[in-house]
């Protein structure tokens, strides 16, 4: 849902203000969730979203995130007390990314429908290419702007991102996404150029700051949670 610079940026401002180690597996479990693959018609991606998001559409059509899902499957007390610091961050990042994606959906999708009803109505398609077009331009602005972007440098040069964590995605998936996502950025800067967007770059940095200290502000009441990044 949100795009990957974005779920970055949360993530630095987390691990500085909590102290999460080690860093890069915080970082590879943010970005984690978006590894699967293109299905054969290009309409999903396999796992589908119901399983590495733990997500449900409702009869309205309306998407869910079901964070407790996965608290539930990885993140209890009893699932926490037997993880390594490596495993622990890994996952602790993996629930951010479903946390970021829910706030987005909150704060930035559904106003957009609001503000743009006219075309999410009478043309869905042209109105999500519209709105995801101005996302990744952002992206690529901020990256310009910031060539030294710590976050996106760690997730860059992390030297150990085998998947040994979730088994509904292979053992490379999390390099394959990897390379995918650092071409993709590659490019886009390449040729971004200044323009007008949609969203402005000041409310972006206000969904970030505001969705850190939301998430935050949820781990601290995550039952008997005794990491040391608290």
């Amino acid at each position: 849902m949100a795009s990957w610079i974005i779920h970055l940026r949360v993530a630095q401002q987390l691990y500085q203000q909590l102290q999460i180690e080690p860093t890069d597996m915080f970082v590879l479990g943010n970005i984690a969730p978006d590894s699967g693959v293109p299905n054969a018609d290009g309409t999903g991606f396999i796992p589908d979203a119901a399983i590495s998001h733990f997500r449900s559409i409702d009869e309205n059509g309306i998407k869910r995130i079901h964070e407790d899902l996965f608290i539930k499957q990885y993140f209890t007390p009893r699932h926490r007390s037997s993880y390594t610091r490596t495993e622990e961050a890994f996952f602790l990042g993996y629930l951010t990314h479903l946390l970021t994606d829910q706030l987005w959906a909150r704060d930035i999708v559904y106003p957009a429908k609001e503000t743009q009803s006219a075309l999410f109505q009478t043309n869905r398609a042209l109105f999500w290419q519209t709105v995801k077009k101005d996302w990744y331009d952002l992206d690529f602005l901020y990256l310009k702007a910031n060539p030294t972007f710590e976050a996106f440098r760690i997730y860059r040069e992390n030297p150990d991102i085998k998947n040994t964590y979730v088994d509904f995605f292979s053992k490379n998936a999390f390099e394959e996404r990897r390379h995918f996502i650092l071409d993709f950025y590659a490019r886009g800067v390449a040729d971004i150029v200044e323009h007008e967007t949609y969203l402005a770059k000041e409310e972006l940095d206000h969904f970030v700051l505001s969705a850190a200290k939301e998430i935050a502000d949820y781990f601290k009441q995550l039952p008997q949670y005794s990491s040391a990044f608290l």
